[in-house]
């Protein structure tokens, strides 16, 4: 019998950790003149404050505390032509969250002595090589990659290094695919086709290749990869081909006289040839929860609250990744990576960014 009550305390105990450790919630409550939702799901806390006139919002990615990460206390900053709150919530680095007159603006953009302690100061110690400058701001789970016509500057942490990958120059870079921390690249030394990938770890910097048994012309694009097989499209001969990543074994996935299929919702269905020739169909899904627009400036919505632009450039900008509420991004020869607490920070410098930057910056984070 004890022991009988022994494990059901036990298991009791297990659905409550459980429970209370992993399960979602959506709460509302209000402090002061603020009204406060804050929800939690898939390891994301949104939290969404209203004044009745101005309506804030922010989320934080985390594991799940015992405790619901409610906001204990908000503050009040005000400026000649901006104001703030800035919500504290116990154990989480939050930050102030701005208009400037009716524009949600991040804070990072409005300069004021207000403001000045709430912001992160790095300093950027420049490791330069000709016309390329690094500046030190990626942690140890970050790696970047830069096409430099023979192959990349791989950049991580503290350090850059340098792989070589071909004999010769190669101006563009259309024919280069990440998946995961491995980039796969076309051949670029032989000529008019290929039956060759090269492949370069971003972690290991370990260069490989892929021997095909097709032979693939240049004018060609990765269509995307599932389950361990890229997937190509040779636009010269009309052929979607099916690369298995583990042996290099290619078949023919579609061609004008089997007809051709496209990867759509877990599964091939079958579709029309233009789609691949004329509309340049990816499989890659942006699955994110929020939308980046230019609009003199780049402007962000979260999908909890569409009608909240926030905005968090001055510049318009070409968005290369996001990562949670982290994104990177290239302004002109700069390249930045942003988060909502630090703002934009200085990634590196290469000056022929502005013009050929098209599939030229890969982005693996090991997380």
């Amino acid at each position: 019998m004890k022991k009988i009550l022994s494990y059901s305390i036990i298991i009791c105990f297990i659905l409550i950790f459980v429970k209370y450790r992993y399960s979602d919630y959506d709460i509302k409550y209000e402090i002061d003149n603020y009204k406060i939702r804050t929800s939690y799901s898939d390891k994301r806390l949104y939290y969404e404050i209203t004044d009745g006139k101005k309506t804030y919002n922010f989320d934080v990615y985390m594991r799940r505390s015992l405790s619901k990460k409610s906001i204990t206390n908000i503050k009040t900053i005000e400026g000649d032509n901006f104001n703030c709150i800035y919500p504290i919530v116990k154990d989480i680095e939050t930050y102030p969250l701005c208009y400037i007159g009716d524009e949600f603006t991040d804070y990072n953009l409005i300069n004021s002595e207000l403001l000045d302690s709430y912001k992160s100061e790095r300093i950027n110690i420049e490791k330069s090589e000709k016309d390329f400058i690094y500046y030190n701001n990626l942690d140890k789970s970050e790696y970047i990659a830069l096409w430099n016509y023979k192959g990349y500057i791989v950049m991580n942490g503290k350090t850059y290094n340098n792989v070589d990958l071909f004999k010769k120059d190669k101006y563009d870079n259309t024919l280069s695919y990440l998946i995961k921390d491995t980039l796969y690249i076309a051949d670029y030394d032989q000529e008019h086709e290929y039956n060759k990938l090269i492949t370069l770890n971003l972690k290991t910097l370990k260069k490989s290749e892929i021997i095909l048994n097709k032979k693939i012309d240049f004018d060609s694009y990765f269509v995307g990869n599932i389950n361990k097989k890229l997937y190509i499209y040779d636009n010269k001969n009309s052929i979607l081909y099916e690369i298995d990543i583990r042996n290099g074994k290619t078949e023919i996935k579609g061609n004008n006289e089997i007809g051709f299929v496209k990867y759509n919702n877990g599964k091939f269905v079958v579709c029309s040839k233009s789609e691949y020739k004329i509309n340049k169909i990816k499989y890659d899904k942006n699955d994110s929860i929020y939308e980046y627009t230019n609009n003199n400036g780049l402007f962000k919505t979260i999908k909890e609250n569409s009608k909240l632009i926030q905005k968090i450039t001055n510049d318009d900008v070409k968005l290369i990744k996001e990562n949670n509420n982290k994104i990177y991004y290239l302004d002109e020869d700069s390249f930045y990576m942003y988060t909502p607490n630090n703002g934009s920070e200085l990634i590196f410098y290469n000056y022929e960014l502005s013009f050929n930057n098209e599939n030229t910056i890969f982005v693996y984070l090991n997380n």
